[in-house]
């Protein structure tokens, strides 16, 4: 009899041992829940750009070759922060404007900025470029764009910024902003020196087209990509992305 009875009771501990593992699956599952909870609602996201306004003081052109170009604008960009808990650091931002992939003016860099979650920013950066030559393939393109009497720049923003919750401060991601503006000359006579005053230009979006942005981590910080670099978030409408 002694030896049946010992037979029928349970092996010593193990019921203790399964509790112990049930609790910390548990507890695994919370902590699991609450950090994709966080993860969700402090993910950085894409800060939105809008190209207010260009101003254009000078725009200068000799009509042969070798075909230089001097021009000086005034652009003004506002950037929203979106998220309600991320802050934003713009560690490095740095402005130019192009035409046909050609750089046209200098790189004016902004000042460090911290912008507030849910905070609007405004830059009004002066952007110049003195005889800058154009390749002989656009050249020909840019006499036809001022007989036509509009000419189509880019203006594009590229940066380094950070994203801050409280005390905590991300990596470093690369900032990249496309922005089209069409610029208004009228009709114009390109058969001697072209140049042209304030007065005369007219600045507005092309219709067929939007700015884009594109944010990924910076390779030479993490292998981590925010927005792959193929989305290329073309977008209808305004300049605002």
């Amino acid at each position: 009899m002694p030896d049946e009875e010992t037979a029928a009771l349970p092996a010593p501990g193990s019921n203790t041992t399964k509790y112990v593992i049930g609790r910390i699956i548990g507890l695994l599952v919370v902590i699991g829940l609450v950090a994709f909870i966080i993860w969700l609602c402090l993910i950085p996201s894409k800060p939105s750009f809008t190209l207010q306004d260009i101003t254009v003081s000078s725009f200068n052109v000799s009509t042969t070759r070798p075909y230089l170009l001097s021009t000086n604008m005034q652009v003004t960009i506002s950037t929203r922060n979106s998220m309600s808990r991320v802050g934003i650091i713009y560690e490095k931002v740095e402005l130019y404007a192009t035409y046909r992939d050609e750089q046209i003016t200098f790189r004016y860099t902004l000042p460090k900025t911290y912008q507030e979650h849910s905070e609007v920013v405004v830059w009004s950066p002066y952007l110049e470029g003195h005889t800058t030559p154009i390749s002989p393939v656009s050249g020909p393109v840019l006499m036809q764009d001022l007989n036509y009497g509009a000419v189509l720049v880019m203006v594009k923003i590229d940066g380094r910024i950070k994203f801050r919750v409280a005390q905590w401060t991300s990596g470093i991601y690369r900032l990249y902003v496309h922005c089209p503006a069409m610029i208004q000359l009228g009709d114009m006579n390109t058969e001697k020196e072209f140049a042209a005053s304030a007065k005369e230009f007219k600045f507005t979006l092309p219709f067929w087209t939007s700015a884009t942005l594109n944010l990924l981590k910076n390779s030479n910080f993490t292998s981590l990509r925010l927005v792959s670099e193929e989305d290329d978030g073309w977008d209808s409408g305004d300049a605002e992305f």
